[in-house]
C-alpha cells in the first residue's frame, strides 16, 4: 500500500512537474508572448470542423478588442529615454547601454504623439479577421444581411470597427452595414461597477501581495548593470525598477510596430518571465476570475452577456441574418471569457506563482483578441451555436455530443443563468 501510494506520489509530482516546464517552454519558444495583452494577433492555426449537415450559418455574435497599438503614454518612451540620455552625458552607459539609447531615439521620431493609437498592424490585424469571417460564414453574409457594428468611444477601436465593416462592404456591398460609436453603449461594451474599480485600485488588499511578488521575481541588478557603467552614478540618479518595466512594455510593444527593432537582447529569457509573470498575475486579478474579487471583475461582462442574448433572440424570431460586432478592450473580453468560462479561462488560482500554469494574457486576450459566436439553423428552425476564441473553435462548460456545436436552447439557459446570478 505504502509503495503504491508512492508511486503515485512520484506520477502527480512529475505531471506537475511537465504541466509547468511545458508551459514555460512554450513561452520561451516565443518570447514574444512574454507580452502578455501586447502579444500580437496569433493567426489561427486550427482547421474548423464541418457544419452538421442540414444546417447553414445564419448570424455572427462578436465581440473584439482592438487591435496593435502604441504604448498608452508618450511617457512610456520618453521616460526611459530622459533617463539613459543623462546617463550619456555624464558618460555612465555602457556600449549596450548607448545602443538601447540609439534604438529609443530612433524609435521616437515615429512614437512620439501616438498615444495609444492603432497602428497599421493593428488595422491590418481587423481586416484579415473580418475576411476570415465573411469567408467561413457566406451565408450569414449574403444579400442584404443586417450588420450592426458598435464601439466604445476611445479611437483605437473606432478605427478597428471601421477597418472591419469596410471589408465586409468590400466583399458584399449589399450588405446593410451601422456604425456607432457613443456613451449609450458603454454601459456593456466597456462596463465597470464601482465595487470593481475600488477592488482594482493602488490602495486595494492585494496590491501589497502583487508588490511582494513582482519584487521577489524581478532581478534588477545584472540587467542595470549591463546599460550603466557607474554604480555611483546609478545610486544617485536611477530607478533600476522603473528602467526594468519601462524596457519591459517597450519590448513588449515592438511586435505591434512595423520596425526590426528589438530590445529582448537587454533581457536574458528568465528576467523577462519573471517579469511576465508578475503583470500576468496582476491582470489576472484585475480582469478575470481570481478568487481575490469574488466575482466582481467577471460580473463586470454580465451586461455584455445580456446583450449578446437579446441581440441573438431578435436574429432568430425575426428570421434574420448578419451580424453584431462590437469594439471594446481587453479589460472586457477578459471578463467576458472569464463569466463564460471558455476554456477554463474563469479557472481560480490564488497563488501568484501559479497563476500563469493555468490562465495566460497572451491566450486570453492579445492585441485584436475576439470571441465569435455563430449560429446555425436547419429547415425545422434547431438552432446551433459554435463559439470561437481569436478564431479557434472552444469549450464551455456545456454537455454536446456534437463539439464544437451546441444546441441554442441550452446555451441560452447557461446564459441566462449567468445574468441572473452575482456569484
Amino acid at each position: 500500500m505504502k509503495k503504491s501510494f508512492s508511486i503515485l506520489l512520484v506520477i502527480s509530482a512529475t505531471f506537475l512537474y511537465n504541466a509547468q516546464t511545458s508551459k514555460k517552454e512554450e513561452i520561451f519558444s516565443d518570447i514574444a508572448k512574454t507580452g502578455g495583452v501586447y502579444y500580437a494577433y496569433p493567426k489561427p492555426s486550427n482547421k474548423l470542423t464541418a457544419v452538421p449537415p442540414g444546417y447553414q450559418e445564419f448570424y455572427v455574435s462578436h465581440y473584439g478588442r482592438h487591435g496593435s497599438r502604441w504604448l498608452i503614454n508618450d511617457k512610456d518612451f520618453s521616460g526611459v529615454m530622459d533617463v539613459l540620455k543623462k546617463a550619456n552625458d555624464n558618460n555612465a552607459l555602457t556600449e549596450t547601454g548607448k545602443s538601447a539609447l540609439q534604438r529609443l531615439e530612433k524609435i521616437w521620431t515615429i512614437a512620439e504623439g501616438h498615444n495609444g493609437d492603432l497602428t497599421e498592424l493593428g488595422g491590418l490585424q481587423h481586416q484579415q479577421i473580418s475576411q476570415r469571417m465573411f469567408k467561413n460564414n457566406l451565408h450569414a453574409f449574403e444579400g442584404n444581411a443586417i450588420v450592426t457594428a458598435k464601439s466604445t468611444v476611445v479611437p483605437r477601436c473606432i478605427i478597428s470597427m471601421a477597418y472591419f465593416t469596410n471589408e465586409l462592404k468590400g466583399n458584399n456591398p449589399k450588405l446593410q452595414i451601422s456604425i456607432e460609436s457613443s456613451d449609450k453603449y458603454m454601459k456593456y461594451l466597456n462596463h465597470h461597477t464601482k465595487e470593481s474599480i475600488d477592488f482594482k485600485s493602488q490602495d486595494s488588499f492585494w496590491q501589497e501581495e502583487k508588490r511582494k511578488f513582482k519584487q521577489d521575481g524581478v532581478r534588477l541588478d545584472r540587467f542595470i548593470k549591463n546599460l550603466f557603467n557607474n554604480d555611483d552614478y546609478i545610486y544617485k540618479n536611477v530607478n533600476p525598477e522603473k528602467v526594468v518595466e519601462s524596457f519591459y512594455w517597450i519590448a513588449s510593444d515592438m511586435q505591434n510596430l512595423e520596425t526590426d527593432i528589438s530590445f529582448y537582447d537587454l533581457f536574458t529569457k528568465e528576467e523577462i518571465f519573471n517579469i511576465y509573470q508578475a503583470i500576468n498575475y496582476q491582470f489576472y486579478v484585475n480582469d478575470a476570475a481570481s478568487p481575490l474579487s469574488k466575482g466582481l471583475v467577471k460580473n463586470n461582462a454580465i451586461p455584455l452577456v445580456k446583450n449578446i442574448l437579446e441581440e441573438a433572440e431578435d436574429y432568430i424570431k425575426n428570421n434574420k441574418k448578419g451580424a453584431s460586432l462590437r469594439f471594446g478592450h481587453d479589460g472586457n473580453i477578459a471578463p467576458l471569457l472569464a463569466l463564460l468560462d471558455v476554456e477554463n479561462m474563469g479557472a481560480e488560482e490564488i497563488n501568484p506563482r501559479e497563476v500563469y500554469k493555468v490562465w495566460n494574457a497572451y491566450d486570453v486576450a492579445p492585441m485584436a483578441a475576439n470571441l465569435q459566436m455563430i449560429f446555425y439553423k436547419n429547415k425545422k428552425n434547431d438552432v446551433l451555436i459554435k463559439f470561437l476564441h481569436n478564431e479557434n473553435e472552444v469549450h464551455i462548460p456545456i454537455k454536446t455530443n456534437t463539439f464544437p456545436y451546441y444546441q441554442w436552447n441550452d446555451v441560452k439557459v447557461y446564459l441566462e443563468s449567468l445574468t441572473s446570478s452575482q456569484k
